[in-house]
């Protein structure tokens, strides 16, 4: 048996191993239900339970897994060989689906500007924030890539080269841009969710989709359908990363059926742009976490009372300016810094230990960075799970008034919001073993990865030594973040 077989029989028995010592004590609650909880055990507890689940797996891993054999050894099925499932691949469905996600951008741009204002009689915020950015994220993580199919952009764009017969590219994109575009959209898309106090009004949001199908349509006009869609579509970048996870993967008429996180392996190094577009993306989520932390609520009194920035924040409150949202803007453009800082210093003595310095640390980053990708689904599903179960409720009366003028198409108008659907115990087990099962894949991945790109067994076993260390706080991180609107 294979390295890589192995570690497939040997991930589920550390992950058992894992739920069963975090799932053994009683329910908490977390921040949605308003009340605080106290933990049966005590927090510090909670995070070394954690730190030692992943140092568990990188003892078992390093026992067992072997060297040098890796993704290359495809073990994918192709599902769509199966009879009875070969209609899945129909092209009248996928014609059907392509349509139906046209038909959807139709509706909510014409609710965003000619449907009720307030956005909780409007079907635009629930279906953009909630169902489409939180459930699309779900389903290319735990599922596979249904963006590929259904991004109304791509789509549109494809019928209208269909039309006119098909048109080459202005430019040529430039090597030098790489996947930069994306990193900078994706900073502003960051700043519109998790900051831009307007962000859920339908009328603003209809015009930020114009705003952006025009950058979009620009881009593959000029640069190619494909050239942009891979190096500046915001949403083709996060849900593809995302579903190099998934337990399946459609191309070329196929749709396959593979291991978990196979897809994060991978024999070239990421180029800069696209390490930092992977921590950005890490960076945004725990950027939420740390918002709803006594943390951050410390660090905006600190800010408030310092006399030596009173008559700035007193010039600029004065200018108009909301200070809340600057300090969170400052905060989002240094975090992301802070992250690239700390990976590169650990990239740079995972270089050391497994190969002296003879493998670049920029090498070595572009290598391992996609073992981070189980973090930010597991800290997404951990995060955001009880908010799409709850708020995302909201879709079901908004489906029958989508334009908030009094339809009741589909008879579920009356519906009322059930926050009795999830409960505290759900969501504190869902955190805790989210966050440590993405850190157990997170380490599984670097370990596979360190066998390729080091000489032989011992150094690449040298080499995870500083990733462990990284693991192991960053677990103990993303809990206590996780645990603060449930204990404070």
């Amino acid at each position: 048996m294979g390295s890589y077989q192995r570690g497939l029989v040997l991930v589920p028995a550390v992950l058992g191993a894992v739920i069963a010592l975090l799932l053994s004590s009683a329910p908490a609650s977390a921040h949605a239900f308003g009340i605080r909880y106290d933990l049966p055990i005590p927090l510090g507890l909670y995070l070394a339970g954690g730190g030692a689940a992943v140092l568990f797996s990188f003892i078992v891993m390093a026992r067992f897994l072997g060297s040098h054999t890796l993704a290359g050894e495809d073990r994918r099925f192709d599902l769509l060989g199966i009879p009875w499932l070969r209609w899945l691949g129909a092209p009248v469905l996928l014609f059907a689906m392509r349509a139906l996600a046209v038909a959807i951008f139709g509706l909510l741009l014409g609710a965003g500007f000619l449907g009720n204002a307030d956005p909780f009689r409007n079907i635009a915020p629930t279906f953009i924030w909630v169902v489409w950015w939180v459930g699309m994220a779900f389903i290319s993580a735990l599922f596979g890539n249904l963006w590929a199919l259904v991004n109304p952009w791509r789509i549109l764009f494809s019928w209208f080269e269909r039309a006119l017969g098909g048109f080459g590219p202005v430019l040529s994109y430039p090597g030098w841009l790489a996947r930069w575009p994306m990193v900078g959209l994706f900073l502003v898309f960051a700043w519109m969710e998790l900051i831009f106090e307007q962000g859920e009004q339908p009328p603003i949001l209809a015009m930020l989709i114009v705003a952006y199908s025009a950058v979009t349509w620009t881009g593959m006009a000029l640069f190619g359908r494909e050239t942009w869609l891979r190096n500046g579509e915001i949403f083709t970048g996060v849900f593809g990363l995302l579903s190099r996870f998934a337990p399946t993967a459609g191309a070329g008429g196929r749709w396959c059926l593979r291991p978990p996180a196979e897809g994060l392996v991978s024999r070239t190094p990421a180029p800069v742009s696209s390490i930092c577009f992977v921590l950005l993306l890490l960076t945004t989520v725990t950027f939420d976490g740390i918002l709803e932390t006594p943390m951050w609520a410390g660090i905006l009194e600190r800010v408030a009372e310092s006399q030596a920035l009173r008559g700035s924040l007193i010039a600029l409150q004065n200018a108009g300016i909301n200070l809340i949202a600057l300090i969170k803007t400052i905060a989002l453009l240094a975090l992301p810094c802070i992250f690239l800082a700390v990976y590169m210093l650990f990239s740079h003595a995972i270089a050391m230990f497994g190969s002296g310095g003879r493998v670049s640390t920029w090498d070595v980053a572009g290598y391992f960075v996609l073992s981070l990708v189980p973090i930010a689904i597991a800290y997404h599903l951990s995060h955001y799970l009880s908010y799409l179960l709850i708020a995302g409720q909201y879709i079901i009366p908004l489906a029958s008034d989508p334009f908030g003028i009094g339809w009741d198409l589909f008879a579920t108008a009356g519906y009322r919001i059930d926050i009795g659907v999830v409960n505290a115990k759900m969501v504190w087990y869902v955190a805790v073993s989210a966050i440590v099962i993405g850190h157990v894949f997170a380490v599984y991945v670097a370990h596979v990865m360190a066998m390729w790109v080091f000489e032989d067994r011992g150094a690449a076993l040298r080499s995870q030594f500083p990733m462990l260390v990284l693991m192991v706080a960053y677990t103990m991180i993303s809990l206590w973040i996780l645990s603060q609107p449930i204990v404070n």
